[in-house]
């Protein structure tokens, strides 16, 4: 290797990409470029930054500007601004300290950050983080070192508080040595320690958020908190790494689980309250390379079952779900992939079902929803207490109706199906794609087709979607070969199916959230499903038990009106509740499953 190329090797990939751009800019010779490795090389600096403008190459101001071409951020000049104490004392100190940005500006919602550090690829994270804590818009600008540092004075909220919490965490790990914490006094430690108010600020703004779940992930120089708000992952703050270990114990500590035990993996489950809401959180402790990582689902425990209509479900298939109630035996199953919402929808039925003359009996794995008046029961595997076991030992307790959380091998599905014969009614889900899918499975599973088709009742298959904006929603025209694509789509869906309002022979319109502080500049805010439903009528149980034939089961499908998920989703779409960009991805998922 040459000397050029040693000097080279010893630059970051972006202080070689910026060396570039500025020779190819015109404004660095190729004997300057020389010039600056070698400096870099002899006095072992880190930062180029530092090296072109004291070697006297740029000017500050300038090298600014064009840092902000090659970062593709917009140039602010702080210096020439004017920024009022108020303005700039609204990003907390900490996060403006460590991440070298200031707030300079702001316009309703919109706030105007400059930042220096142009390489520091957690200054977004962090600041868009508090800013969703406000309800804040973002808008980057970069700005020279100096110019902050001149303007910056001191500046003082989700963000600002674990900042502040995470300082204390430090300035007591300074003061206090390792041989300080023995297993005796580590729970109370933690207990009293900063670190318990940054794991209640943490799950704090995750329930304020609506986010179902809460990831905390190790990194070599930093732990990494997302949650999942309408099924998306975002990354909502950036703790120091060494702060890692000390909330995976504050979480064990709630969680009831082994502090000392960081090789296999934990369960377990702690309730948190705010104000008169009080939620259940689900904890999974998974050891990887050298640290743990932990996973936390919220389920809100406070308020009543959503009712179908509330989930999103048509009046069709409520109509449908009503008659099959009326039934005195037999199996309903709701069926789709996991995290579609089946449980949600399976326990809004049962609601319906939940009356004093009635025993109802469930087995969950976990239970996810505690509902007075039915007994629930958790599967314990490890003991051998399974699906199978479970549901033999219920059919011993008197049930009038059973949920059982999912129908996984042919042991379940026989006693499940043994359970309905017997005048029992009961619920489950299936892992399916479709509706019509739930019948081969089940006899791939052994289950006798003549047994099934004496107990399938209804089968529905479902898949969530994110749900437009209320506050920001609006219509926009479609293309023609959309429209046209969307009425074949809708040809053959009965009339009785399509919701007042929607006429296919007329202009047709869809809908879209353009982003609003209410669903964090997303278009989106909640869920909603999309559904297909399959009622098992006198036709469709003599197919089941002649080797269910799909030409003459789907003639059937169309003689019954039977309305698919896609042409669900659709019709939502054009309600406004959805978009078609949501109903497409949703279907694309479906048919990669398929």
């Amino acid at each position: 290797m040459s000397e050029k190329q040693s000097i080279f090797a010893m630059l970051t990939g972006t202080q070689k990409r910026l060396l570039d751009y500025l020779k190819q800019k015109g404004v660095l010779r190729e004997n300057q470029v020389d010039e600056v490795e070698m400096i870099m090389k002899s006095s072992e600096k880190k930062d180029i930054r530092e090296v072109l403008i004291k070697g006297g190459f740029f000017e500050t101001e300038k090298l600014a500007q064009h840092e902000a071409d090659f970062f593709n951020y917009p140039y602010i000049n702080l210096l020439s601004v004017p920024v009022t104490d108020e303005v700039k004392n609204a990003l907390p100190k900490n996060i403006a300290e460590q991440h070298q940005a200031m707030v300079f500006g702001q316009e309703g919602k919109r706030v105007k950050v400059a930042i220096a550090n142009p390489e520091d690829y957690d200054v977004r994270e962090a600041i868009d983080f508090w800013a969703s804590s406000k309800g804040l818009i973002t808008e980057y600008h970069l700005c020279s070192y100096a110019a902050w540092k001149q303007k910056m004075d001191k500046t003082d909220m989700f963000g600002e508080e674990v900042a502040s919490a995470v300082g204390q965490v430090e300035k007591e790990r300074e003061e206090k040595s390792l041989d300080d914490v023995s297993t005796e006094n580590i729970e109370e430690i933690i207990k009293q320690a900063p670190v318990a108010q940054i794991v209640s600020m943490i799950v704090k703004h995750a329930m304020d958020n609506r986010a179902s779940d809460i990831h905390i992930e190790p990194y070599e120089k930093s732990s990494r908190v997302r949650f999942r708000v309408d099924d998306l992952l975002n990354t909502v703050l950036t703790l120091p790494a060494h702060i890692h270990e000390s909330v995976i114990a504050r979480v064990k500590v709630l969680a009831h689980l082994k502090l000392d035990e960081t090789r296999v993996p934990q369960d377990g489950r702690f309730k948190f309250q705010i104000k008169d809401h009080e939620f259940d959180l689900r904890v999974s402790i998974m050891p990887l390379a050298g640290q743990e990582k932990v996973t936390l689902r919220i389920l809100d425990m406070s308020g009543k079952s959503l009712t179908l209509e509330q989930l999103g479900f048509s009046k069709k298939i409520r109509d449908i779900v009503d008659e099959t109630l009326k039934l005195p035996f037999g199996m309903t199953l709701i069926t789709g992939p996991t995290g579609a919402g089946k449980s949600t929808s399976l326990f809004s039925i049962l609601s319906m079902m939940n009356k004093e003359g009635v025993n109802i009996s469930t087995l969950e794995d976990p239970v996810e929803y505690n509902i007075p008046g039915i007994n629930q029961a958790q599967i314990r595997p490890d003991v051998e207490f399974t699906f199978a076991s479970g549901l033999r030992a219920l059919l011993r307790q008197d049930p009038d109706i059973i949920m059982v959380g999912e129908i996984r091998d042919g042991e379940t599905a026989e006693m499940g199906v043994h359970a309905a014969l017997t005048g029992h009614i009961l619920f489950s889900t299936l892992h399916t794609n479709d509706s019509i899918g739930a019948i081969p499975r089940l006899v791939d599973m052994q289950v006798e087709p003549f047994l099934l088709a004496s107990t399938l009742n209804l089968v529905i298959a479902q898949r969530l979607s994110r749900r437009i904006c209320s506050k920001c929603r609006e219509s926009y025209p479609l293309p023609e070969d959309i429209k046209a694509q969307i009425r074949k789509e809708l040809s053959d869906v009965p009339a009785d199916a399509l919701p007042e309002g929607i006429d296919l022979d007329s202009d047709l319109v869809a809908y879209r959230g353009v982003g609003c502080s209410v669903c964090k500049d997303t278009g989106y805010t909640g869920r909603v499903v999309l559904s297909e439903a399959l009622p098992v009528n006198n036709k469709m149980k003599n197919l089941i038990a002649n080797g269910f034939p799909q030409d003459e089961v789907k003639a059937e499908l169309k003689k019954m009106g039977i309305v698919s998920l896609l042409q669900d989703g659709v019709i939502k779409a054009l309600q406004g509740v959805t978009s078609l960009e949501e109903v497409f991805r949703v279907s694309k998922e479906v048919e990669e499953q398929e």
